[in-house]
């Protein structure tokens, strides 16, 4: 059965935009191993990973997630039982700024997802967090980089 996570994370340390592309590198040929499909995004000291599998994979993985020591997870929301992956070709695609451009709602994500988990009431609002996910999705196909 497959398993989706969405996370917003805190930096605990300052990343430079090698070390992004070395993490996101590193990630995607772990889970080319683990059949985990996914991206990342990071901004003003945040990260907004979307991460899709096996579920006891993923649970695996977010908890090597949970425990590192480069950020501090802020908010987590997942679902179990996905049909088909959203993101099927993306181990670890690093999603940035300039790619983002048609594509802003990662930073709606994220800050909805950081305001949501400050009120205690992420749960609540669990079916807007994956429209928004789904939207995410579609776009996907709009894009016309190279995939990781």
């Amino acid at each position: 059965m497959l398993k989706g996570i969405v996370y917003v994370s805190e930096a605990l340390v300052d990343f430079s935009a090698d070390e992004l592309i070395a993490l996101a590198a590193d990630a995607s040929n772990c889970n080319v191993e683990y059949g985990i499909t996914g991206y990342l995004y990071y901004e003003k000291g945040f990260f907004l990973q979307y991460i899709e599998g096996d579920q006891d994979r993923i649970d695996t993985l977010m908890d090597n997630i949970d425990r590192d020591k480069r950020h501090r997870v802020h908010s987590i929301e997942s679902t179990s039982g996905i049909t088909s992956r959203k993101f099927p070709n993306w181990h670890m695609k690093q999603l940035t700024r300039s790619t983002l451009i048609q594509i802003n709602m990662e930073n709606v994500l994220m800050d909805y997802m950081t305001h949501c988990s400050k009120k205690n009431s992420l749960g609540s609002n669990h079916e807007s967090i994956w429209r928004m996910i789904d939207k995410l999705s579609g776009f996907r196909k709009k894009l016309s980089y190279s995939v990781s």
